[in-house]
């Protein structure tokens, strides 16, 4: 069974969205086996170098496949001109000979947001999940409802990678799954207090658990070409 390396320098949070994404990737493009690892920015804590701890995961994995948000192209230009900023310590790796056909790069374009906004039904059967009514075969009970199903389908963007800041700090598809969140929120309870909507939106602790509920399938793959990319990547080694 042929082990893959998956690793989210950035977040902890995003190593299991991540991992959960890919498995569900490895089912959809049926490729067998595949042990899939992930690693977070924990694993960047010790003093090891990048190019040390890479070899160490290639003595026992068939390839490491970073994971790096590309943000919007302005901030992406801004990390880029940082000499020793992650997205440049990694893709020094990625270009090493050493490392070719081994070592890899699958940018998570806009955001792993993006990734994770493919399928707004699987967020809207998150947040849902706890009420009653929707406990038991949400996407099911969802679909039925022709009103509620059209509200959720015009929130659905038909290429995530197309939800970009406009500048440095600007709204992208975290911002706007935050804001997602809250109308799913007020839709389910339209007299919830502001206060208990600020504490039960979207932040970044959630995405492993809403990645639970993302479906991959050939329709929601369509609408990130970044996330079908890692699917190609896996698919070299399955």
């Amino acid at each position: 069974m042929p082990n893959v390396r998956i690793w989210t320098v950035e977040s902890d949070n995003d190593a299991k969205a991540v991992k959960c994404l890919a498995n569900q990737l490895a089912t959809h493009l049926q490729l067998g086996n595949l042990s899939i690892r992930v690693s977070g920015k924990k694993e960047l804590l010790d003093r090891n170098p990048l190019r040390k701890k890479v070899q160490n995961y290639l003595r026992e994995e068939a390839c490491v496949i970073f994971v790096v948000d590309s943000d919007g192209p302005m901030s992406m230009h801004q990390r880029r001109q940082e000499p020793n900023s992650l997205i440049n310590q990694v893709t020094k790796i990625v270009n090493n000979r050493r490392f070719a056909d081994r070592v890899f790069l699958a940018q998570a374009v806009q955001e792993l947001e993006a990734w994770l906004l493919i399928d707004c039904l699987g967020i809207f059967c998150y947040f849902a999940s706890k009420r009653a009514q929707y406990r038991e075969n949400c996407r099911n009970t969802v679909s039925a409802d022709r009103a509620l199903a059209g509200w959720i389908a015009r929130h659905q963007r038909g290429n995530t990678e197309n939800i970009t800041e406009t500048q440095i700090g600007g709204k992208g598809p975290k911002e706007y799954l935050v804001e997602f969140s809250e109308q799913i929120l007020r839709r389910l309870n339209p007299n919830m207090p502001q206060r208990n909507l600020r504490q039960r939106r979207y932040r970044e602790t959630m995405s492993p658990d809403i990645a639970e509920y993302v479906v991959i399938n050939q329709e929601t793959l369509r609408r990130n070409h970044s996330l079908l990319q890692l699917g190609e990547l896996l698919a070299r080694f399955k």
